[in-house]
Formats: C-alpha cells, sequence, structure tokens
C-alpha cells in the first residue's frame, strides 16, 4: 500500500499527520513570529509530497487542498496571511472547525438539517398518532426557538 511511504516521507518533513482511505491532513503549530517561515517550511514540504505522488503514479487534488488557520482572534491578528490562502472552516470527518474553533459553523450546519428534517416530517404528520405529533411539535418548537436565539 502507498501509504507507509507516503506517511514516512511526511514524519521525515518534521510534520504530523493523518492518513485516511482517500485524504491525507497535515498539521503543525508554531509560534506567530514564526509565520514566515513555518510556512515556506509548508510549501517546500507540499512540493516534496507532489513529487513523491507524481513519481508514485498519484496526484495530489489542489483545489480540495484547504489550509485552515486555528486560534484565538488576537493570534491570527499576528499573522499575516498574505501569501497564504486560508480558509475560514474545513471540514474534517463530516465536523466543521473553524478557525476559533467557536464551531459555529457546525452549528448552523445541523440545525439548518435538523429544520429541514422536521420539516419534511409534515409529510407524513396525517399517518402519525396524537402522541408522536405532540413530541414533533415540541422537537420544531425548540428547534424555531434557538435558532431565532443564534440570529438575535
Amino acid at each position: 500500500m502507498y501509504t507507509t511511504p507516503l506517511s514516512t516521507l511526511i514524519s521525515s518533513l518534521s510534520l504530523d499527520h493523518h492518513l485516511y482511505a482517500d485524504d491525507t491532513q497535515l498539521f503543525f503549530s508554531f509560534h506567530p513570529l514564526n509565520f514566515d517561515s513555518s510556512i515556506s517550511h509548508l510549501r517546500d514540504a507540499l512540493q516534496h509530497i507532489s513529487s513523491w505522488m507524481t513519481a508514485n503514479l498519484l496526484t495530489l487534488n489542489s483545489s480540495k487542498t484547504e489550509f485552515l488557520l486555528i486560534g484565538l482572534k488576537n493570534q491570527l491578528a499576528k499573522v499575516h496571511n498574505s501569501s497564504l490562502d486560508t480558509s475560514h472552516s474545513a471540514r474534517n470527518l463530516g465536523f466543521i472547525f473553524d478557525e476559533h474553533l467557536t464551531f459555529a459553523d457546525q452549528i448552523t450546519a445541523l440545525f439548518k438539517a435538523c429544520y429541514y428534517h422536521i420539516r419534511q416530517l409534515r409529510c407524513i404528520r396525517p399517518y402519525l398518532d396524537s402522541l408522536l405529533r405532540a413530541v414533533l411539535l415540541l422537537v420544531s418548537c425548540a428547534t424555531n426557538c434557538s435558532s431565532s436565539k443564534q440570529v438575535l
């Protein structure tokens, strides 16, 4: 399998990583004052990884490559990321992480999904007994109240 040599290469580049079936995630931490040298190191590492992948008849999909800087607002303010196109959030194993780890995007997506599914239950409402309809009404009200708080 190709993951063992890839894992060895990434480790030799002083990066932490997670390998999945069709996804590789690189991560490392750095002090905001070392931003430029850290990004330079990351770019060099990505170039080595891309070369290795090409030599092994694999492709690094640059359209799916995202950079997410995570930190406190005052930490991220010290970082001048004009040289790097970063995302404000990224999905990891179905969970949405944002740059400040507030999970606001995850919560919003969860509310949207819940609201959608509750609305879809209207189609089968005539076939439900009164107790189940009352429970669904309570869940619907709780979802609407919670999403209203978020807007305020």
